[in-house]
């Protein structure tokens, strides 16, 4: 890529970002407010509507709302006036998306929903245009100018779009106090799935294979039990089986280089006090990525503070989850 070419990519991500933050700043605190309420109060779907790149947007738009909880779906304007319309009902919220305000199937959409008492959410540039007098709420997402200057190619004006969805979905799917299991609830299917369905207690080492010493143990007990486990670190326990540290091979490599005869040395001088722990119940996913943001290869399984198993970063990524 020469100097030029790099320059207009970054110029256009630039842009990009400074339209989202343009957006942000200009949607009003009520306007938003009555968006939402509208949105978890929809006692149907929500109904997104959007011709040529808006309709793009629309797609993703309620794919990401019933993906998070909130039942959605798009309807193509031009087949919704050709029989479509029979899947809107009375009880569904609008949600449309025309920058312009003027697009044609769009308004006549709005126009004959209106009457069936359904609510309509404008997505569009202005407060004066023909979609947003027809609407019980409008989010201005003007934008200064699309990405190329001169020309009118959604660019900009699509991604302050699709950026305000997404943030209208996660507002909503906190309301709707909708969690981890419900997400993993619907998406069974592939690496999402499994990262979601995967947890710390399906994959940890437990009873037998795990490696445990006592706080007055000495780091020749604590070669011993490594070997014996192989995980490549033993967790120090104290009389009732709470977690007291950590020790690993890299700590045995450090201390045999300070010490000349260290083989006798108490283990609780030499092991990490209060490790990084998971609970048998997280997610898998969440483990190892405390494992990859911290650098280790272990991390100890504590039910409150007992010590219930422990998670090797290689059988995490053989569950494939990395």
């Amino acid at each position: 890529m020469n100097d030029i070419d790099r320059a207009t990519f970054l110029n256009v991500l630039e842009r990009q970002a400074s339209a989202i933050q343009y957006v942000a700043n200009r949607l009003g605190s009520a306007t938003l407010a009555r968006a939402i309420d509208l949105i978890n109060e929809c006692s149907g779907r929500c109904v997104f509507l959007g011709m040529g790149k808006m309709g793009a947007i629309g797609r993703k738009a309620a794919g990401t709302f019933a993906s998070l909880g909130t039942p959605a779906m798009f309807v193509q304007p031009s087949e919704a006036l050709h029989g479509d319309l029979g899947m809107i009902t009375k009880h569904d919220l609008l949600l449309a998306l025309s920058y312009s305000g003027e697009t044609d199937e769009v308004l006549r959409v709005a126009e004959t929903v209106r009457p069936w008492g359904v609510q309509v959410i404008a997505f569009t540039s202005t407060s004066d245009n023909s979609l947003a007098k027809l609407a019980d709420v409008v989010l201005e997402v003007h934008v200064p100018a699309e990405a190329i200057d001169g020309w009118n190619v959604p660019t900009c004006s699509t991604t302050a779009t699709l950026a305000v969805c997404d943030a209208l979905a996660v507002v909503v799917m906190q309301k709707r106090h909708f969690s981890v299991d419900d997400f993993a609830r619907l998406h069974p299917g592939g690496s999402l799935g499994r990262q979601l369905r995967i947890r710390v207690s399906d994959v940890m080492y437990s009873g037998d294979k795990l490696p445990i010493i006592r706080t007055d143990a000495t780091l020749r007990d604590a070669i011993i039990e490594m070997t014996s486990k192989s995980l490549g670190a033993t967790m120090i326990a104290d009389s009732v089986g709470c977690l007291r540290g950590l020790l690993t091979d890299g700590d045995i490599r450090r201390t045999i280089q300070r010490h000349e005869n260290p083989l006798d040395m108490s283990v609780e001088q030499l092991m990490t006090p209060s490790p990084r722990t998971c609970a048998p119940d997280g997610l898998a996913a969440a483990a190892l990525a405390v494992m990859e943001a911290y650098r280790v290869t272990v991390l100890p399984v504590v039910d409150g503070a007992k010590i219930v198993g422990m998670v090797h970063f290689h059988d995490l990524v053989q569950a494939r989850l990395a």
